[in-house]
């Protein structure tokens, strides 16, 4: 697979090539944001305390990075903590719209800066110095990351034209924490990782961990490959179970649900394009994006008693009241969309290195792994958030944001994102997928296709000197017969 030499991979190199220089500016940058937080709200304890807190959070996360491996649970806590007090700073408004923009920081710091972190001790696992592995990580997962940031970005812009005064704020803030993330992720987190490498030169080293004790667990492999096994079968499941949810929503429930016609058609317009341009599939993308709206839906009916939509009396600001499931909407896209460019981006990698389409299906699933941690956070976060008042809402939101997530994995995640990859890719190899399932109907046969799945050189062009050998996926399952 051939790198881009722009883009991730060069910043991550620039990053490498001056690590001090990269940290200083990055401290410089956190520090500025942190002070312009302090800016918008200056009273109260968020404004005493709250610059301090991020500063001290991120830098803590900087240095457990790069510290020793038993320090990496301080560095998740680290980088989760930084972004949300960050967030919760940065956004003009209220509390709830503040508490809502501090979440979404926190599932960002959970997820994506250490996933960059897993995948170069992967990467290094596999043989790998320290400067080809983290052009590896730029030129796969950091290109992921930066496809995540832009989806989010589009999503807050679509947060503003939904009708809600307290919207705009929101997107404003979720804005400013995604920019901060992903250029903690791409800039800050390689030349961290290159300082602890030099700090740890005259340490004693401890024997490299083998690259297939990063996969996932047992059960999740053994459902992901009975999943791209039967793929068809899975798919057709898949779309009965979502048929079945939407026809058990009511027009007068969604009308309740979703006060803002026009405004909410343009937000999921804006994240379906979105998800169809970072999976560069234009089927996947929406449907993920259809699957997320009806179990979002369908959550917020079933947990009516314990998450309530709040709502406003008659007036003008009657839409203010009721922003809280556009919020959930916001935060559950921030919890599994990432995840899924992940999977996408691994599965395409896999493929180039001439892995079968059932093999690649299931190794980029397994190793795109689930948000545990980020989804656990949020629900410890609205376990704290009081029952009424004006954080109702945020709590509301919190609680139908992580049930639906853990909804969508089993889904999307376990079953309709690796069927599908394995269901298209198989038309490349011996005709079948899509296009000979549609020759069948029809009754005109087709031809074998090439994978449209990933584009480029089918072998890869790592930068290193070693042989290909080392990118051999030893820990794959076998595609079964």
């Amino acid at each position: 697979m051939a790198l881009p030499r722009w883009g991730s991979v060069r910043t991550a190199r620039w990053a490498a090539g001056a690590p001090e220089r990269t940290v200083s500016g990055w401290l410089f940058t956190i520090g500025l944001a942190v002070y312009l937080g302090a800016l918008v709200r200056p009273f109260g304890v968020a404004g005493r305390f709250g610059p301090p807190v991020a500063l001290l959070a991120l830098v803590t996360g900087a240095l457990a990075t790069a510290g020793a491996p038993r320090l990496r649970h301080l560095a998740t806590l680290a980088w989760g903590g930084g972004p949300a007090v960050l967030g919760y700073l940065v956004t003009p408004g209220g509390a709830p719209a503040a508490g809502v923009v501090a979440m979404v920081g926190l599932v960002l710091g959970l997820d994506l800066i250490p996933a960059q972190v897993r995948r170069y001790r992967e990467e290094s696992a596999r043989g790998y110095r320290p400067a080809a592995a983290l052009t590896i990580v730029a030129g796969t997962s950091g290109r992921a990351v930066a496809r995540c940031a832009g989806l989010l970005l589009l999503i807050a812009a679509g947060l503003t034209v939904t009708g809600a005064p307290v919207l705009p704020g929101i997107a404003l803030g979720t804005a400013v924490v995604t920019v901060v993330v992903t250029v903690t992720a791409t800039v800050a987190v390689p030349a961290v990782i290159v300082l602890g490498e030099g700090c740890r030169r005259t340490a004693p080293r401890r024997p490299p961990r083998r690259a297939g004790s990063f996969g996932a667990s047992r059960l999740r492999r053994a459902v992901i490959g009975r999943v791209t096994d039967r793929a068809p079968a899975c798919l057709a499941g898949t779309a009965g179970v979502l048929a079945v949810l939407a026809g058990a929503l009511s027009p007068a429930f969604l009308g309740a649900l979703w006060p803002w016609p026009a405004g909410g058609v343009v937000l999921l317009v804006l994240t379906a394009a979105g998800a169809a341009l970072a999976l560069r599939s234009w089927v996947l993308g929406p449907s993920v994006v259809l699957a997320q709206a009806l179990v979002t839906s369908v959550t917020w009916a079933v947990l009516g008693e314990v998450a309530p939509a709040p709502v406003a009396p008659a007036g003008p600001g009657a839409a203010a009241g009721r922003w809280a499931p556009v919020a959930a909407w916001l935060l559950l896209s921030a919890l599994v969309l990432p995840s899924y460019l992940r999977a996408v981006g691994r599965i395409r990698e896999n493929r180039r290195l001439g892995m079968p389409a059932g093999a690649a299906a299931q190794d980029g699933c397994c190793r795109a792994g689930f948000p545990l941690a980020a989804v656990a956070a949020v629900a410890v976060a609205a376990g704290w958030l009081p029952g009424d008042g004006p954080m109702a809402g945020v709590r509301s939101a919190a609680v139908v944001a992580a049930v639906s997530a853990v909804a969508l994995e089993v889904l999307v995640g376990l079953v309709a994102l690796p069927a599908w990859c394995a269901w298209r890719g198989e038309s490349g190899e011996s005709g079948g997928g899509p296009a000979a399932f549609l020759g069948r109907i029809t009754g005109r046969p087709t031809a074998a296709r090439a994978d449209r799945m990933c584009s480029g050189p089918a072998r890869p062009a790592y930068p290193a000197s070693r042989p290909t050998a080392v990118l051999s996926r030893s820990s794959v399952p076998r595609q079964r017969a």
